[in-house]
């Protein structure tokens, strides 16, 4: 079979990280003609012994993907209290010269007969989208969480058309299409609250996620069924329901704290058979493939 490359660059820290190695993997075990490598930001702004951390992970992870450590960057000169989320989105922008750079020398000029197919960006990288433009590549939106709370990114645009401003606690219940229900503006996370660049920060990813050819979600249809139909004929990229991208050290706590276990036992039986051949995410993953190579 043909190959291709296909680029990952995730955040740093376990929470996005770990999901998008699962992911690759998994990528992996239903096509190994894919050659994949993750561009890994070793250093995050904040947050103790992320160095530590990821470099531990890295010891461990599967020997099918090439990696390939990122130098570090400066800081942003901002105030990370103000709005984390937006200094965090900053010190991510400020890697793209590198991402570029690893792509075209160490990535495209390495194999220059396989084609790169997809550069797979973090929901905190979607500026890394410029570079996939810039180098005529596929983008694609790996979003580690659920797709519920994808929905809402994707709508913040819009209402941004329409009122202007961040959420206020006193604002009318929220009818978005990926919540069944409507939801006080007071329980929304309270990023899009902040009047100090959060919001404005969460309302441009959804703005760039728009952008690319596809967006990966970690979850699964079963799990977020109403909020995956949401997504059909709503002018966002077609979403790819891959999950639950989990990692054995994580199944091993949840085995070890009973009251966990029992929350996740009732959907053991729905994960499992997802990711099955013939199962939704399983489905959705070639679905993904066919588009990359498309």
């Amino acid at each position: 079979m043909k190959k291709a490359q296909v680029v990952l660059v995730p955040s740093p820290g376990i929470g996005h990280l770990v999901p998008a190695i699962e992911f690759a993997k998994r990528l992996l075990d239903q096509d190994d003609s894919f050659l994949i490598t993750v561009l890994v930001i070793i250093k995050a702004p904040f947050g103790p012994d992320t160095d530590t951390c990821n470099q531990s992970m890295l010891t461990t992870i599967d020997t099918r993907i090439q990696y390939i450590t990122l130098p570090k960057v400066t800081p942003p000169d901002l105030d990370p209290l103000t709005s984390p989320e937006n200094y965090y989105t900053t010190f991510m922008e400020a890697h793209k010269p590198l991402v570029r750079d690893a792509v075209v020398n160490q990535v495209m000029s390495i194999k220059p007969a396989v084609p790169v197919v997809g550069l797979v960006v973090d929901l905190f990288c979607a500026s890394m989208i410029d570079v996939a433009n810039e180098l005529g590549i596929s983008s694609y939106v790996y979003f580690a969480s659920s797709a519920a709370f994808l929905g809402l990114l994707l709508y913040l645009p819009t209402r941004q058309e329409q009122a202007g401003i961040e959420f206020k606690e006193t604002d009318p219940d929220l009818i978005v299409s990926c919540f069944a229900n409507p939801v006080p503006a007071r329980v929304m996370p309270s990023v899009l609250l902040n009047k100090d660049g959060g919001y404005t920060c969460f309302e441009n990813l959804g703005r760039r996620f728009r952008e690319a050819k596809g967006i990966v979600v970690n979850s699964f249809a079963e799990l977020e069924s109403h909020a995956v139909r949401s997504f059909s004929g709503g002018g966002a990229p077609p979403v790819y329901t891959v999950g639950p991208l989990i990692a054995k050290s994580v199944e091993c706590v949840m085995e070890e704290d009973r009251e966990v276990r029992n929350r996740v036992k009732a959907m053991s039986e729905a994960c499992r058979k997802a990711v099955m051949e013939g199962g939704s995410s399983f489905s959705a993953i070639g679905d993904l493939i066919k588009d990359m190579l498309s």
